[in-house]
């Protein structure tokens, strides 16, 4: 790779939505990160009650909660294979640390690990849809 394939890689990222691109030539790599819009998976949070996404519109589903956000753009995988049940589903207790999904990223399949330990309210994706960078995917109590 030379400089300027380098310049307009890092351009074209600053000037689109993408928060992060890994462009791999033969054995070099190189990884652009877009800190100029990004916001920490962190960030997305929720120190506000979640409300439930249910059909039942009362106020008994608004609870005290967070929500584990993709930290990736991608393709949501609850189970690795697709095969298989779901790494995770609503009742679950889970601890920080865990896994709790994947994400298709390219061709690589990543994962999404919980930065809290609670109980999985909600699942807010299905399996196989596209999710953006902080979009929320699981709801914790």
């Amino acid at each position: 790779m030379d400089t300027e394939q380098v310049k307009r890689v890092v351009d074209m990222v600053e000037r689109s939505q993408l928060h992060e691109v890994t462009i791999v030539d033969g054995a070099q790599s190189i990884k652009v990160v877009n800190t100029s819009k990004a916001t920490s998976p962190a960030e997305c949070v929720a120190d506000s009650p979640v409300k439930s996404q249910d059909n039942d519109d009362s106020n008994s589903n608004s609870t005290s909660g967070k929500q584990i956000c993709a930290p990736y753009v991608g393709i949501v995988h609850l189970s690795k294979d697709g095969a298989t049940e779901n790494l995770v589903k609503v009742g679950d207790t889970i601890e920080q640390g865990q896994t709790v999904c994947y994400i298709e990223e390219l061709t690589r399949l990543l994962p999404v690990v919980s930065e809290h330990d609670g109980i999985v309210s909600d699942v807010l994706v299905e399996h196989g849809q596209g999710v953006a960078y902080g979009q929320g995917v699981f709801n914790i109590q």
